[in-house]
Parts: structure tokens; C-alpha cells; sequence
């Protein structure tokens, strides 16, 4: 082989290599999980789909994996504030934080589909 193939093969390996070390990175940063988590959300509701395993092992809380896939930033904003019920059922606790902050919670909510 030439040299300038082996180069370029190197070049893009070394390229997906960071990208695939990039991603899961990317992923722990984002706002709206990391709010999850400092909020011990995560006291109740586990969301296996990002490595998010609930702390009260008694909890019958559902994983949320899959939540987005029913309803939308919107709804989770106001079931949050428990002007909205799930099933008959308004969240135990309403939310605490700020309304930015729902926000960017709610909006990740909705891309667990």
C-alpha cells in the first residue's frame, strides 16, 4: 500500500474514533438530563434508555424511556405543575424549580421516544 492510503486510513480512523468517544459525552452533558438527575427525579423514575437507574428500589414509578413517544414539552410542563393528569393521576410532587428550568426538562422529556 502507498503511503498516502495508510495516512488517510490512520486520518479516519482517528476521526470516528473521537467521534464515537464525542458522543455518549455530549449526551451526559445535556441540560435537561443533568436537571433530571439533580433533581432526584431519579429518586422514583428510572430511564434505562440513558443510563439512569432509580435510587428507591421500591418505587413503582414507570421508566420514562419511552415518554416522549406520548406526549410533547408542553404536556409534560403542565403535568409537572400538576395542572395535567396521566391516567387520572397528577404527578406526586409539583415542580419546585424555576420555569426555564421545566422547560429545558420538559423539552428532553419529550425526546425520550
Amino acid at each position: 500500500m502507498s503511503q498516502k492510503i495508510v495516512l488517510r486510513t490512520l486520518i479516519l480512523l482517528c476521526v470516528f474514533a473521537l467521534v464515537a468517544l464525542a458522543l455518549p459525552v455530549r449526551a451526559a452533558d445535556d441540560p435537561g438530563k443533568k436537571l433530571f438527575v439533580d433533581n432526584k427525579c431519579n429518586s422514583c423514575h428510572s430511564v434505562d434508555s440513558q443510563g439512569i437507574a432509580k435510587t428507591m428500589a421500591s418505587s413503582k414509578a414507570p421508566d420514562l424511556s419511552k415518554v416522549g413517544a406520548d406526549h410533547d414539552a408542553a404536556w409534560f410542563s403542565k403535568y409537572l405543575m400538576k395542572e395535567e393528569a396521566a391516567d387520572g393521576k397528577k404527578h406526586v410532587k409539583a415542580w419546585a424549580g424555576s420555569k426555564e428550568d421545566l422547560e429545558t426538562l420538559s423539552k428532553w422529556l419529550a425526546t425520550l421516544k
